[in-house]
């Protein structure tokens, strides 16, 4: 036999070898992960190893193994977040019944912290505005509070002295006190003004906040609702489409 037939003999063993073990590992990763939600088209995010993507209903058919960290997102409800140990010999179903955002929830979460609510419900400029405005709010009222105890006390303290100039001093040194009095209770009084319109500017924003969290809260993009007659998008794996209702 020549010794270029044999060379060929060896490249056709090893081609087909090659073949056989990318078809055995093939056959070996049978698996996958299948995520459905209710409702469906939300966004899946796995995050290990690998990033992938998918909208619901999905099946990821890649070769993941290992632990991953799944999230699922859709306009309109609740984060989900949970993790998984992928195995690519086996096939895995994940099911999940996505909670609705409200506008109570919203609300409540407002009243905690300003544009808490707003952030809840995506609108995250809003809530970043809010927020700012409730902690300048609350610093400035602190400030006022502090800069009144201050100038109440100095009033009181000099009140004190000036009683005691009735019983031991002259009239003359009255006279010349009470100009300091007087001018040390209107700086009192300006500060308790000053700290009554911040604690008027708290109460407004976080009133402003809450109101804003629930009666601005967004609905489904994409619904369209007009009377009783109700248009909402919908798709699938198959195919995409339109679900029309009509609320007798």
């Amino acid at each position: 036999m020549s010794l270029k037939r044999i060379f060929k003999l060896f490249a056709f063993a090893g081609i087909t070898l090659f073949y056989v073990s990318i078809s055995s590992a093939q056959a070996q990763y049978t698996g996958g992960l299948t995520v459905t939600t209710n409702p469906d088209g939300a966004l899946v995010t796995l995050r290990g190893d690998a990033i992938v993507t998918g909208v619901t209903p999905t099946k990821f058919s890649q070769t993941l193994i290992g632990l991953y960290k799944i999230s699922i997102d859709r306009f309109g409800y609740e984060k989900y977040n949970t993790k998984v140990i992928l195995d690519p010999s086996k096939q895995m179903e994940l099911n999940i019944n996505l909670i609705p955002k409200t506008r109570f929830k919203a609300g409540v979460r407002s009243l905690v912290i300003p544009g808490w609510g707003q952030r809840y419900s995506n609108q995250k400029f809003k809530g970043f505005l809010f927020t700012l405005l409730g902690a300048v709010s609350v610093w400035g009222y602190f400030n006022a509070d502090d800069d009144f105890d201050t100038k109440f006390n100095r009033f009181k303290g000099l009140e004190e002295e000036y009683d005691a100039l009735k019983v031991n001093g002259t009239q003359s040194q009255l006279e010349e006190f009470l100009p300091r009095l007087n001018n040390a209770q209107d700086r009192a009084y300006d500060a308790e003004n000053v700290r009554r319109a911040t604690i008027g500017a708290v109460i407004a924003v976080w009133s402003l906040s809450i109101l804003d969290a629930i009666f601005s809260f967004p609905e489904e993009k994409g619904t369209f609702t007009v009377k009783n007659l109700t248009l909402t998008p919908e798709a699938n794996l198959q195919d995409m489409g339109v679900n029309l209702s009509y609320h007798f």
